[in-house]
């Protein structure tokens, strides 16, 4: 438990302290054509955390949630595709003219979305061998199952509020709106991301998960939506995202209360 402790205190002050650094460097001078630079270099210092600290405290075992997993919990990882498809489909029904039905899918695009898919999915291993592969199965050993869901998910979301208060993240809705519906969404999902992870006993559910949600989200979902007012609905900061995602995280809980119970195997 003393080392459970001091690592997750060491994790905190190597993630935030170099996250610091970096926030300001792309908030400051970056643009458009190297925010993919910043913005690979942010989502693989929960890695470099989780390995530091990792090495530091726990020489003899695992602690990174790398491991072997059953086939089966790949299909876990498309839950996004149920509360994201619905979520914009509903909204495109809802809000005339929001489904930008001009949209080509020539076999150009489809070459970069293929590209992108495989970028966005290794960009989200970095962040989920820190959050899940190593920080949650410590937080949930020092203070349970319950407060390990909203401390982990709180620090998930307060690594994020400097890139949405400045703009660079998640633009589109006022900062209120935009700080407050993303930490409720962030919670929701990671109660989804912590069941996959200690129901698979591995992180790479959870990354696959992870990566699935950002590439349908900002690389497939957004560029079908036209309405400039679509992000109070629809994706991170949306309502009707936020109510579905929210949905299955309490059905999670509902039935899934002795999976959290029993804690990370490996």
């Amino acid at each position: 438990m003393n080392n459970d402790k001091k690592a997750f205190r060491l994790f905190l002050i190597i993630v935030f302290a170099v996250s610091v650094v970096v926030e300001t460097v792309w908030i400051i001078f970056g643009d458009a054509d190297t925010g993919i630079i910043f913005s690979a270099l942010l989502m693989y210092i929960p890695l470099i955390g989780a390995v530091i600290a990792g090495r530091k405290y726990f020489k003899k075992q695992g602690s990174l949630g790398i491991a072997r997993f059953k086939p089966f919990y790949i299909f876990l990882a498309l839950i996004p595709l149920i509360y994201l498809g619905f979520s914009y489909g509903l909204y495109w029904l809802m809000v005339k003219s929001s489904f930008n039905s001009s949209l080509s899918f020539n076999l150009e695009l489809i070459v970069n979305l293929i590209i992108s898919f495989l970028i966005i999915i290794v960009l989200a291993i970095g962040e989920e061998v820190g959050w899940r592969g190593f920080m949650y199965p410590i937080v949930q050993r020092i203070m349970g199952w319950k407060k390990a869901i909203i401390v982990t998910g709180i620090i998930w979301a307060l690594w994020h509020l400097p890139l949405i208060i400045s703009g660079i993240y998640l633009p589109g809705t006022s900062m209120i709106h935009g700080v407050s519906f993303f930490i409720i969404e962030i919670i929701a999902l990671t109660v989804i991301l912590s069941w996959i992870r200690i129901k698979s006993n591995s992180v790479w559910p959870a990354a696959l998960f992870h990566g699935i949600h950002n590439f349908l989200d900002q690389a497939i979902f957004q560029e079908l939506t036209n309405n400039e007012k679509s992000s109070y609905f629809v994706g991170e900061t949306g309502i009707i995202t936020i109510v579905i995602t929210i949905l299955i995280a309490i059905l999670i809980l509902a039935f899934g209360r002795k999976i959290f119970e029993k804690g990370i195997v490996k």
